[in-house]
Formats: C-alpha cells, structure tokens, sequence
C-alpha cells in the first residue's frame, strides 16, 4: 500500500511542474480562453479519480494531456450549433464588389453604349452628356444649345429609346 501512496505522489509531483505547459496546450486548443482553468482542474480531477481506482497509468503527463483533450471535445461537441447549409451562408456574405463575370458584362454593356452614344449626332450626344453626366435640366441644355425645351425632351427620349433598342438586341441571350 505504501508503495502505492509514494507513486502517486510521484505522479502529482511530476505533474505539477507539467502544468504551465499543460496550460498552454488547453489555451491553444479550448476556443473559450477563459476557460483554461476550469479545463486544467477537471483534467486534474479526473486523473485523481483514476488515481484513487489503484490503476496507475503508464504514462501520466499523455494521459493527462489525453483527458484536457477529451474535455475540450466534449465542451466544443456541447456548444456546437448546426451549421447553416453552404447556400445560407454564402446568401449571408455580402461582397462589395461584382464577380468577375458581371464586371465583363457591366465593361462590355458600356462599351456599347459608349459605341452608341458616338453614333448619335454631335447635338444629341451632346445633350445626352449634359442630361446624364453634367446633371443639367432640358431647360438649361436648351438656353445652352439654342433649342426648345421641348426639342430637347424629344432629342433625349428618341436618342435613349435609340440606344435602348440597339443594346437590347445586342444583349439578347443567344440561343
């Protein structure tokens, strides 16, 4: 029996200065970091335990490392929530920039519109421009160009109508 109460406190006694080291490996593995210790003494009560049974192990700092293991499992395992399908997470994600096959699609789309506008003549281009990019009112193009409001609007209706049209056609899916 005296034998057996000397080689436990041999195991304490060399587990003890384990534990620093025993401490990091459960901080790098518990994703709970504030949980380390509550690992580190559950470990611990779970190798006295076994202690107490008589049945010494043959390795006691691996089987103590083994134990710290099965406790971090089993806090992830209690802890896991079911994992959301690959399409609810990818629905989630937001990306602030296009695919790569939508910027071709948006860079092509403006090269013909581009191609568009180039063939209109040089007033109604003109009035695109300062509708669209320049911001200004069909009045304003008007007193600009030495038109009718009225023109203007039907210039710009008739011209993106035009444009509409031709990139439509051009845009259609091909069967």
């Amino acid at each position: 029996m005296e034998k057996l109460t000397a080689e436990r406190e041999r195991i304490i006694e060399e587990l003890a200065s384990e534990k620093p080291r025993l401490m990091n490996y459960i901080r790098r593995r518990a994703r709970n970091v504030s949980e380390t210790e509550d690992i580190y003494q559950e470990a611990m009560a779970r190798l006295a335990r076994q202690l107490q049974t008589g049945e010494l192990p043959a390795n006691p700092a691996g089987y103590l490392y083994r134990i710290a293991t099965n406790i971090i499992n089993d806090n992830m395992r209690r802890r896991q929530e079911p994992m959301e399908s690959v399409d609810e997470l990818a629905d989630s994600l937001s990306c602030e920039q296009p695919q790569p096959d939508q910027q071709l699609n948006d860079q092509q789309c403006l090269a013909l519109f581009v191609k568009q506008l180039n063939e209109l003549p040089t007033t109604t281009r003109n009035i695109i421009i300062m509708r669209k990019l320049d911001g200004k009112t069909n009045v304003e193009i008007a007193r600009h160009l030495g038109l009718s409001a009225k023109a203007v609007e039907k210039q710009l209706n008739r011209a993106l109508k035009a444009i509409e049209s031709k990139m439509a056609r051009y845009l259609e899916p091909r069967a």
